[in-house]
Parts: structure tokens; C-alpha cells; sequence
């Protein structure tokens, strides 16, 4: 699933294969490759695969295969396969899909009787509330608005597959930097590089600095490690 946008710390959304799609697409340049692959069956439609490929070694990705319908050209799943495995590293579709209208009566509700009955405000989706805590997620209310309200952004080096992003200490040094380390999951998968202590998945690695900055991309570590090398 695509990152939150870097201006929107905490942001989260709930992504279908159609907007991971439309992301991926959105990126195609010079530096990707595509072509349609063989025909799949996805939740019983017949779709054609469309293949992107990095034309660089740089990237962790090998390649990214997304299911259109056939009928209708909507996206049904989308499949990241990291360079040299055999099978996908990152998957999301549909398992069954029905695109009939559904029927009014699936719409309506009578609250039983004596139940009462509150209207909420529609919260935006855009933003965690400041008192969400994932399962395993060690930071605070107070880390997340201190993350959203410093002067300090991300920054973005190289393009294409080869993008790197990174969080100054300022930013991410009092919160998220320390946060990550102190998940006891998070502390204990990562592993002692030069410099600073690397989070690792077949798809993407976070470096996170002895000085609290913080560098994430799909691409291997010496990547990583040159970027902080390179940033003040």
C-alpha cells in the first residue's frame, strides 16, 4: 500500500486495488517498462495482466502485475513481486465480486426498540484521531502532533524506483524515530548497520540514523546509507 503523503504525517487511508492501481500508474515513466501478460481469473472474471517493469537493478522491485477486468477495465488485484522471487511480496484484490446494484433493503435499518439512537459527526478519513494507536504501535497522541505541527518536512532524493525519503531528526527524532525503536517487534528486527540501525522487507528498508533521521526507499541499504551520508 502506498505511504502517507509527506505532508500529512499520520495520514491514513484504506486503499482498493483500483487506487493502488491508479498510484502505480500514475508513476509510469521512461524508467518502467510495460506490457500485457497472460490472461488470470480473479473472483471469477477473466482479466488481462498489466506487467510493469523497473529498468533499473536499483529497486527492490522486480516487477508489479495488475489485473484489469476484461469487461469493465477496472482494476481486481494488484501483485508486487520483489527483483529475483518467485512469487508476490505484496498482494490485494478481490476474492469474490458482484458488480449487480445491491437491493434498497441492504440499506435499512430500524434500531431496536428501545435502543437509542446518536448521530456522529463524519470523521475525515484522511487523519488518524490523535488517540489511534495500532496494535504494537508505541507512540503516543502527543509524538503524532508533535510530528504534525514541526517546521521540518521530508525530503526526496532520486526518482522514479530509486526515490528515497527522508525525515530529519528534528522531525522524526523525538517521535517517530524513537517510537519505531521502542516497538519491541520493531527494536528486535532491526538489524546494526554503519550508522544507524536498518529495518529490511523484500520490497522496502528503513535506515534509521544513530542521530534520529530517518531514510526509507525501495532500494538496498547503500542506497540508504548514501543519502544520509549526503543530507545535512
Amino acid at each position: 500500500m502506498p505511504p502517507a503523503e509527506p505532508d500529512k504525517p499520520g495520514a491514513m487511508h484504506t486503499h482498493t486495488p483500483a487506487d493502488i492501481a491508479g498510484h502505480l500508474l500514475a508513476k509510469v515513466e521512461p524508467s518502467t517498462a510495460v506490457s500485457i501478460g497472460e490472461d488470470v481469473d480473479v473472483a471469477g472474471r477473466t482479466a488481462y495482466n498489466l506487467v510493469l517493469e523497473p529498468r533499473t537493478d536499483a529497486t527492490l522491485v522486480g516487477k508489479v502485475a495488475i489485473a484489469v477486468d476484461g469487461e469493465t477495465g477496472m482494476p481486481l488485484s494488484v501483485q508486487v513481486t520483489a527483483r529475483g522471487a518467485s512469487s508476490p511480496s505484496f498482494r490485494a484484490g478481490f476474492t469474490s465480486l458482484s458488480l449487480d446494484a445491491p437491493d434498497d433493503s441492504l440499506f435499512t435499518f430500524a434500531p431496536p426498540p428501545g435502543s437509542p439512537v446518536k448521530e456522529l459527526q463524519f470523521r475525515d478519513p484522511d487523519r488518524w484521531p490523535l488517540n489511534f494507536r495500532a496494535p504494537g504501535m508505541i507512540i503516543t497522541p502527543e509524538d503524532l502532533a508533535a510530528l504534525r505541527q514541526h517546521p521540518a518536512r521530508p525530503s526526496v532524493t532520486g526518482t522514479g524506483w530509486e526515490t528515497v525519503v527522508g525525515i530529519p531528526a528534528a522531525a522524526a527524532g523525538g517521535t517517530l524515530a524513537d517510537s519505531l525503536l521502542r516497538d519491541p517487534l520493531l527494536s528486535q528486527a532491526a538489524v546494526a548497520v554503519p550508522g544507524g540501525r536498518l529495518l529490511s522487507t523484500t520490497l522496502l528498508n528503513v535506515l534509521i540514523t544513530d542521530d534520529g533521521r530517518i531514510f526509507a526507499g525501495m532500494v538496498q541499504p547503500d542506497r540508504l546509507q548514501a543519502a544520509a551520508s549526503a543530507a545535512p
